[in-house]
């Protein structure tokens, strides 16, 4: 009698285990996913299917091309609140966005836009902070610092062209004027300093000083 009450709580105690056990096949799935040719971020709504409040998910992302061969594949932890039955979004760094790839579904898309697929595969959820956890966080920090780093790198770009723009104009406008105070022909020189460098021929306009034959031309005149 002893034995067959051990026996049943042993059962008990497996059946009650194996209930809590987390099935990573069912208890987060992928509803939907969108990310246009021009998000910078893609969003991603996933379902709980589990009787108990989700507070983190993580997941990992594999990205397909139209024949569903894979592309590429990053690991995520979502910090997101999710009742129980109910569906919530989050958002996920955009996959390929400097080359302006879609997913599938995503409507209005341009003709040159690459379309992928994605496959959603549920690693765990309502973990606590480990290095594990930071790892996948670090994954998703280092795509962003990324981008930002392209963003940076584009502005300073075209800071240093307008700079170089400005700087040109500036040199045209000094041919003209010691053109003109050397009683020159400012048209002239300014096709000169086109076909060289406007540095050359301000240096030249210093050396050369004012035109004689104009001031000749003065002088008798004014005589």
């Amino acid at each position: 009698m002893k034995r067959l009450f051990i026996t049943l709580i042993s059962f008990s105690l497996m059946a009650l285990a194996s209930s809590a056990a987390k099935n990573l096949e069912k208890d987060i799935t992928m509803v939907s996913y969108e990310q246009r040719w021009l998000d910078n971020e893609g969003t991603l709504a996933l379902k709980n299917n589990t009787g108990e409040e989700i507070c983190n998910v993580v997941y990992q992302i594999t990205y397909l091309d139209m024949s569903g061969n894979p592309l590429d594949y990053e690991e995520f932890t979502s910090e997101v609140l999710i009742a129980p039955g109910m569906t919530k979004k989050v958002n996920i760094p955009a996959y390929e966005h400097r080359r302006n790839y879609h997913y599938y579904k995503s409507e209005d898309m341009p003709g040159g836009s690459p379309a992928f697929k994605i496959q959603f595969k549920l690693k765990d959820y309502n973990v606590e902070e480990t290095d594990n956890n930071d790892k996948y966080n670090v994954s998703e920090n280092n795509h962003n610092v990324a981008n930002n780093n392209g963003v940076l790198y584009s502005t300073m770009i075209i800071v240093a062209i307008l700079f170089v723009i400005g700087i040109s104009v500036v040199m045209y406008i000094l041919v003209a004027v010691m053109a003109q105070k050397r009683n020159r022909n400012v048209v002239v020189w300014l096709f000169l300093s086109v076909l060289t460098t406007p540095l050359l021929v301000i240096i030249i306009l210093f050396f050369i000083g004012g035109n004689p034959d104009y001031m000749e031309q003065r002088y008798n005149g004014e005589e």
